[in-house]
């Protein structure tokens, strides 16, 4: 008598368990690179909690008890579900190809469509924690009503919309070379689109503006979901026209997507050596002929400007740091200067353009410097790479002060483009014989910073915190500190600004520029000074060259 015997079909699980283990694994790797949590969480609820200390929450209808903040959730809902199956996507499909991953599953028995359901099932599920964020925070703090009667039409809208995101994510992934390229791309597109759609801009968009926004998914989706949680609006909330935009975009992704993908990362172009010269006989040299040359130990001077070509490369070859610190200030200055004029500001006397340079490269400075160094330097730490540096002749000191230079010259860039930009197209006026105290506040203001991070890097455990933790700082201070100006800030948000370093450096370079005249705020230096010698006491105790072991 025998015993029974299974088949191997009979042990090979079920699609469904395959695709919930997918999107388990997924949503796992994807939050440990802190990544999607800065933009799918911490960047829709900053601007949601900025926007709700800027407009206050009035009562508009004191019958119906509807409050501001009513028309304000819907957008931080449409940032998070674009941020979370956008980049989200992109991100994951291009790392698993630079990796090799998609290359080995592709010789497994497990279906593609199940791995690209768990990718896409990842998104949904950082979609969804994000709409659920958004929402408990509106209803909690701001007193936002669901309007049930649109509740039906709402999650319709939001399921295109996600469907939508992650088929364009797929197609970036697609396109992109690498996933460094893929990650910038997905991230720049994304915040590119919510400029152009009005995401981030006070008042109405132009007309124009309005219509080139119309034709890309974002601001159909934005629209549609202000308008279903608006009690005002009479019917069921259906908007096809949205509807049919979204999924236009989804199936273009798609067949981009199907077009365009490949398992393998893209084969570098290898250059072809050239044929070796014929060996001709030659004297061979005497034992008196050779001497021994000593080059000697490089300088200090050799050894820093090395530092500094070495980081300036790095910073050029990362299309992310190149958009964050260059590309999207000068972009935001343009863009917002386009659409709402140079009107002055009011009791400061600075022109509006010149306060929106003045805060667009105080922020590329800070990303520089506050984010991209000490990212960069605990990086490096991590890999031992910090740890090796006490055997060669460089010290750590020339370490860290070429990063922070290579911070300096992007400042500089920056500053010298959104100026240019501003002067020759904009019309901003400029007084340039304060440029030589522009340039010195911008030293000042990138050394403080650059401490700032070293501290930071100093007291996180590793290099992702480091960045995740640099950039929810930074993005919250941003708006306190006349870094993205609002039109008009609570007096106590500017009080608790002017102890910040931002503010004054933003302040700095536009009173250092303005047509009157170039003019010092002693106070604001020495806020910049104190928090540079404090920063820099804490780096010193904190900072480590081993990495976290624990």
């Amino acid at each position: 008598m025998t015993a029974p015997t299974r088949t191997v079909s009979g042990l090979r699980p079920r699609a469904r368990r395959l695709v919930l283990d997918q999107v388990v694994h997924a949503t796992r790797e994807l939050w440990r690179t802190r990544v999607v949590f800065v933009f799918t969480f911490l960047f829709p609820l900053t601007w949601l909690i900025v926007i709700g200390f800027l407009a206050g929450n009035a009562t508009v209808d004191g019958a119906g008890g509807v409050r501001v903040m009513q028309f304000v959730t819907p957008t931080a809902i449409a940032m998070g579900v674009l941020y979370a199956a956008f980049p989200t996507v992109a991100i994951s499909l291009s790392t698993a190809r630079d990796q090799k991953v998609l290359k080995r599953v592709h010789g497994t028995p497990l279906p593609a469509w199940i791995y690209f359901a768990g990718r896409i099932g990842s998104a949904v599920a950082f979609a969804v924690g994000s709409v659920l964020t958004m929402l408990l925070v509106g209803i909690v703090a701001y007193d936002v009503q669901i309007v049930w009667r649109t509740a039906l039409a709402t999650l319709v809208t939001l399921v295109v919309g996600v469907a939508c995101f992650a088929a364009l994510g797929l197609a970036v992934a697609a396109v992109a070379s690498s996933a460094a390229v893929a990650q910038a791309a997905s991230i720049a597109g994304a915040v590119v689109l919510g400029f152009l759609s009005g995401l981030f801009t006070v008042g109405e968009l132009p007309g124009w503006a309005s219509a080139t926004a119309s034709v890309f998914p974002l601001k159909p989706f934005t629209d549609a979901l202000r308008h279903q949680f608006t009690p005002f609006h009479p019917g069921s909330g259906w908007d096809l026209g949205a509807l049919g935009v979204l999924f236009a975009w989804g199936l273009a992704g798609v067949v981009i997507a199907t077009l365009a993908f490949r398992w393998e990362p893209a084969r570098r172009k290898t250059r072809r050596a050239a044929p070796a010269a014929p060996v001709l006989p030659v004297a061979r040299p005497s034992a008196r002929s050779i001497r021994a040359s000593a080059p000697g130990r490089p300088g200090a001077a050799a050894l820093l400007l090395a530092q500094v070509r070495w980081a300036l490369l790095r910073t050029w070859r990362d299309p992310g740091s190149v958009f964050f610190t260059v590309v999207m200030p000068v972009a935001i200055f343009a863009f917002t200067l386009t659409i709402t004029g140079g009107a002055d500001t009011g009791a400061t006397g600075v022109p509006f353009g010149l306060f929106l340079a003045a805060g667009m490269t105080t922020w590329g400075t800070a990303v520089a410097s506050f984010v991209n160094v000490p990212g960069t330097v605990a990086v490096a730490r991590d890999r031992g790479v910090l740890k090796r540096l006490r055997g060669t002749p460089l010290p750590l000191r020339l370490h860290l002060a070429g990063q922070t230079a290579s911070a300096l010259i992007v400042a500089l860039l920056t500053g010298v483009l959104v100026l240019g930009v501003g002067t020759v197209f904009l019309d901003v006026p400029v007084s340039f014989t304060g440029v030589p105290l522009a340039i010195t506040l911008l030293v000042l203001g990138t050394t403080t910073l650059a401490a700032c991070g070293f501290a930071l890097a100093g007291t996180l455990p590793s290099s992702k915190a480091v960045t995740a933790v640099g950039l929810g700082i930074l993005l919250p201070l941003s708006f306190f500190s006349d870094v993205f100006p609002t039109g008009h800030t609570p007096a106590w948000m500017s009080t608790v600004g002017a102890f910040l370093p931002l503010k004054h450096l933003a302040n700095g370079l536009a009173d250092a520029l303005a047509p009157g005249g170039p003019t010092v705020n002693w106070v604001g230096v020495g806020v910049l000074v104190a928090w540079l010698v404090a920063a820099a006491l804490l780096a010193a105790r904190t900072f480590r060259m081993d990495g976290d072991t624990t």
